[in-house]
């Protein structure tokens, strides 16, 4: 689980933990996540390890340390997401940032998914999932997003493709968007959800996905956004 440190990350770990996986729990700073630490003090079957994305090396390194071990579930959660503001509107775009966005939120998780691939497929029943955002493909319909959503529409048709090789190697491939989850301290209003109702729902989702359905976007829900 990368991102492991808070919001959605942290609460995959607490649910799948309260099933009983044995967890690899990632971030870019494990000594400032202290409420990860504070899990893991608890749980031996909870492992901290630094992955920074765009550390491509380092995620390499990673994933040679558990080469041979099999990994059921792999799941990109970490990303940026800024917005809106000026420099992500058409006309003043930051190209320096908008290649932040894309090396941390595109180019990131496609390494962890090729660098664990191996690892996932000697599992059972493996799946990569990424998180992504039900308004990537048609645009958040609020300008100065240009960053974060089109950085999700690359993962999602990435993980198109992805999904055809996952056909060919047994593993299931998906992208799940979580709703509108606060996870910054936002207020939280009615058109939100919870962020442990919305990982509850992923984690159905991941469990009854079929690898017919791969390559597609799935809502938090379980319905089906995209195929």
């Amino acid at each position: 689980i990368t991102g492991a440190n808070r919001g959605i990350g942290y609460e995959f770990v607490r649910q799948y933990n309260d099933k009983g996986y044995r967890i690899i729990a990632t971030c870019r700073n494990p000594a400032a996540a202290e409420a990860l630490q504070a899990l893991a003090a608890e749980n031996d079957n909870i492992i901290i390890e630094r992955l920074d994305l765009v550390d491509l090396p380092g995620i390499d390194a990673l994933a040679a340390k558990y080469a041979g071990q099999p990994i059921d579930i792999l799941i990109n959660n970490a990303a940026l997401m800024r917005g809106p503001d000026k420099g992500q509107a058409f006309g003043s775009i930051d190209y320096d940032e908008f290649d932040k966005f894309f090396h941390t939120n595109v180019r990131g998780p496609l390494k962890v998914a090729e660098a664990f691939w191996p690892s996932v497929k000697i599992s059972d029943d493996g799946i990569v999932a990424s998180l992504t955002t039900g308004q990537g493909r048609r645009g958040i319909p609020v300008p100065g997003f240009a960053y974060y959503k089109s950085s999700k529409a690359a993962i999602d048709n990435l993980h198109f493709d992805i999904g055809r090789k996952g056909k060919r190697d047994d593993i299931r491939v998906v992208t799940m968007t979580p709703g509108r989850v606060p996870t910054h301290g936002e207020k939280v209003n009615k058109s939100m959800v919870k962020v442990e109702d919305s990982v509850r729902g992923m984690i159905t989702v991941l469990e009854d996905f079929t690898i017919d359905r791969n390559g597609s976007t799935m809502r938090w829900n379980g319905e089906l956004l995209s195929q």
